[in-house]
């Protein structure tokens, strides 16, 4: 009988814990998408292609 309560007590951390990692990894398993790129920058602004050496 003395063993009774220790056994419980493990079997409950044990079920808590588990119930824990079945959240954690299905919470991150959903978190796979990209986010979305803004399109709202000026593309006559952008340097893409144009050098730039910095002041002298």
């Amino acid at each position: 009988m003395k063993f009774a309560v220790p056994a419980i007590a493990s079997g409950v951390a044990g079920a808590i814990l588990g119930v824990a990692a079945i959240a954690a990894i299905t919470v991150a398993s959903q978190q796979d998408s990209r986010p979305d790129l803004g399109q709202g920058a000026d593309p006559g602004s952008s340097m893409l292609g144009n050098v730039q050496y910095g002041h002298r």
